[in-house]
């Protein structure tokens, strides 16, 4: 593979209204130089993407022809999807190597184990090369997700841990204060006070099934309810104690103070609802930070949002550690313009050019590297929670998650390739019990039969 040099030129960066841009930002858009034109790498590639904000902020940027201004001779074919679907259809093409994707979005939950089946390319070696890349920029606990046998087989994209977001006014209203480290009673206690059911839900949280929507935040209510899937001999255990009482204590949130349907709603469905004004308070990515302080993104609520850390219980913290980021297939007949592509879309200049090209903060990739956080402009912006978005991702503990011993890693996951359906078929069970299908215990029962069967299915529970 040739290595390749770009920077994409970065246009005046845009700030929130009334603030004008200080004089660091108004250096480095009067700096910006045009990018050099590539012409030597060229092909066509197939890329897979989840649907979220983000990534339609990168669709657009393709479809504008943004890359093709640097790689004029690299064909990109786009596939955006719901996370669900996306996550199906990527996870079925690699794992059978039917070869429809070059590049595809991708967690620390595969790359481990797609890198240990010679599945993905190691491209750690190339871009560390590249001093425009900065592969020293990006967080390393990113880095580390994404790694196996020392080699880097992933770009991050954007990373995120947990948080709260929370209607200030309506705090206000209320006469409630939100704590900065809030416990889990506490939010119950706020979603109790704010729910009108008429005007406004007091708690937002993902009922959608599926192991990342559904299962992301509920694992790690699990885990910081002194709760875990799996005992150190692989028995299950959500129907033990502390996992019972975090299980029934999700599902019952949504059912007595979630929005109506709550079942169908997952990560993008809440952050609609949140901006509608409709939630009191939401548990989430700290993704969706940006978004939902961003005039353009929500204009009627974007100064009425708080933050806060995730929800404590008998952990100190319930965060979870994510990265969406790009891969490019082992079996991919273009590695070169795969990998231009992928050090395009997650490049600090990509950054600025989304940033520039949005007039704002409110779709850009954050979460990954550390010049994000050294950027006056972002920080004018996201001054409110850029601390609690850095202390979240830096406090999460993915390779030690619960209060007690577990045989795997991963804090709103359980690191085994069955983990996939066995959490999907979990999530069908507790959506069932949020409609009132069944019964919480029920849902628990069938749920802890599934987690055994799987474990002694895969050889792991002896």
């Amino acid at each position: 593979m040739k290595r390749t040099l770009f920077s994409v030129a970065a246009a005046a960066l845009m700030v929130l209204p009334g603030v004008a841009m200080s004089g660091a930002n108004r250096a480095m858009a009067q700096d910006a130089s045009p990018a050099a034109v590539n012409t030597e790498i060229s092909g066509t590639i197939d890329v897979g993407m989840v649907g979220n904000p983000q990534m339609v902020a990168l669709q657009d940027m393709v479809n504008a022809g943004e890359f093709n201004k640097i790689y004029p001779n690299i064909k990109v074919n786009l596939t955006v999807l719901p996370e669900n679907e996306i996550r199906q259809t990527i996870t079925q093409d690699v794992t059978t190597q039917a070869g429809q994707f070059d590049v595809f979005t991708i967690s620390p939950f595969e790359v481990p184990m797609w890198a240990e089946q010679g599945w993905l390319n190691e491209v750690g070696a190339e871009v560390s090369q590249d001093p425009v890349y900065d592969l020293d920029d990006i967080f390393t606990s990113m880095k580390d997700g994404l790694s196996y046998n020392d080699g880097l087989y992933a770009l991050p994209f954007y990373g995120e841990s947990s948080m709260v977001f929370y209607r200030t006014d309506l705090f206000e209203q209320a006469g409630l204060v939100m704590p900065e480290r809030p416990t889990w009673d506490q939010m119950a206690e706020f979603a109790q006070k704010l729910n009108d059911p008429d005007q406004v839900y007091g708690a937002c949280l993902r009922g959608l099934p599926g192991w990342g929507e559904q299962l992301a935040p509920l694992t790690t209510v699990i885990n910081t309810f002194g709760g875990r899937w799996y005992d150190m001999d692989w028995v299950a255990q959500l129907d033990a104690p502390a996992s019972a009482e975090a299980i029934s204590f999700y599902i019952n949130l949504l059912r007595d103070y979630g929005p109506p349907g709550s079942e169908q709603n997952g990560f993008t469905e809440n952050e609609t609802l949140f901006v509608q004004g409709k939630c009191g308070w939401w548990y989430d990515a700290t993704s969706a930070a940006e978004l939902l302080t961003d005039p353009k993104e929500n204009p009627n609520g974007f100064d009425k949002v708080g933050f806060a850390y995730a929800p404590s219980k008998v952990l100190d913290t319930g965060s979870w550690l994510w990265s969406w980021s790009f891969a490019n297939a082992a079996n991919s007949d273009a590695p070169e313009a795969s990998l231009a592509f992928m050090k395009w879309a997650t490049s600090k200049e990509y950054v600025q050019a989304v940033v520039a090209k949005e007039g704002g903060w409110g779709r850009a990739p954050t979460g990954a590297r550390h010049s994000t956080y050294a950027d006056p402009s972002y920080l004018e912006r996201a001054g409110a929670f850029a601390d609690i978005v850095l202390n979240a991702i830096e406090e999460a503990h993915p390779n030690t998650p619960t209060a007690e011993p577990v045989p795997y890693t991963g804090g709103q996951f359980v690191r085994i390739p069955e983990f996939q359906q066995l959490g999907n078929d979990v999530s069908q069970e507790f959506a069932a019990a949020i409609v009132g299908a069944q019964t919480i215990d029920e849902a628990i029962a069938k749920a802890n039969d599934l987690a055994n069967q799987v474990a002694i299915d895969g050889g792991y529970q002896t």
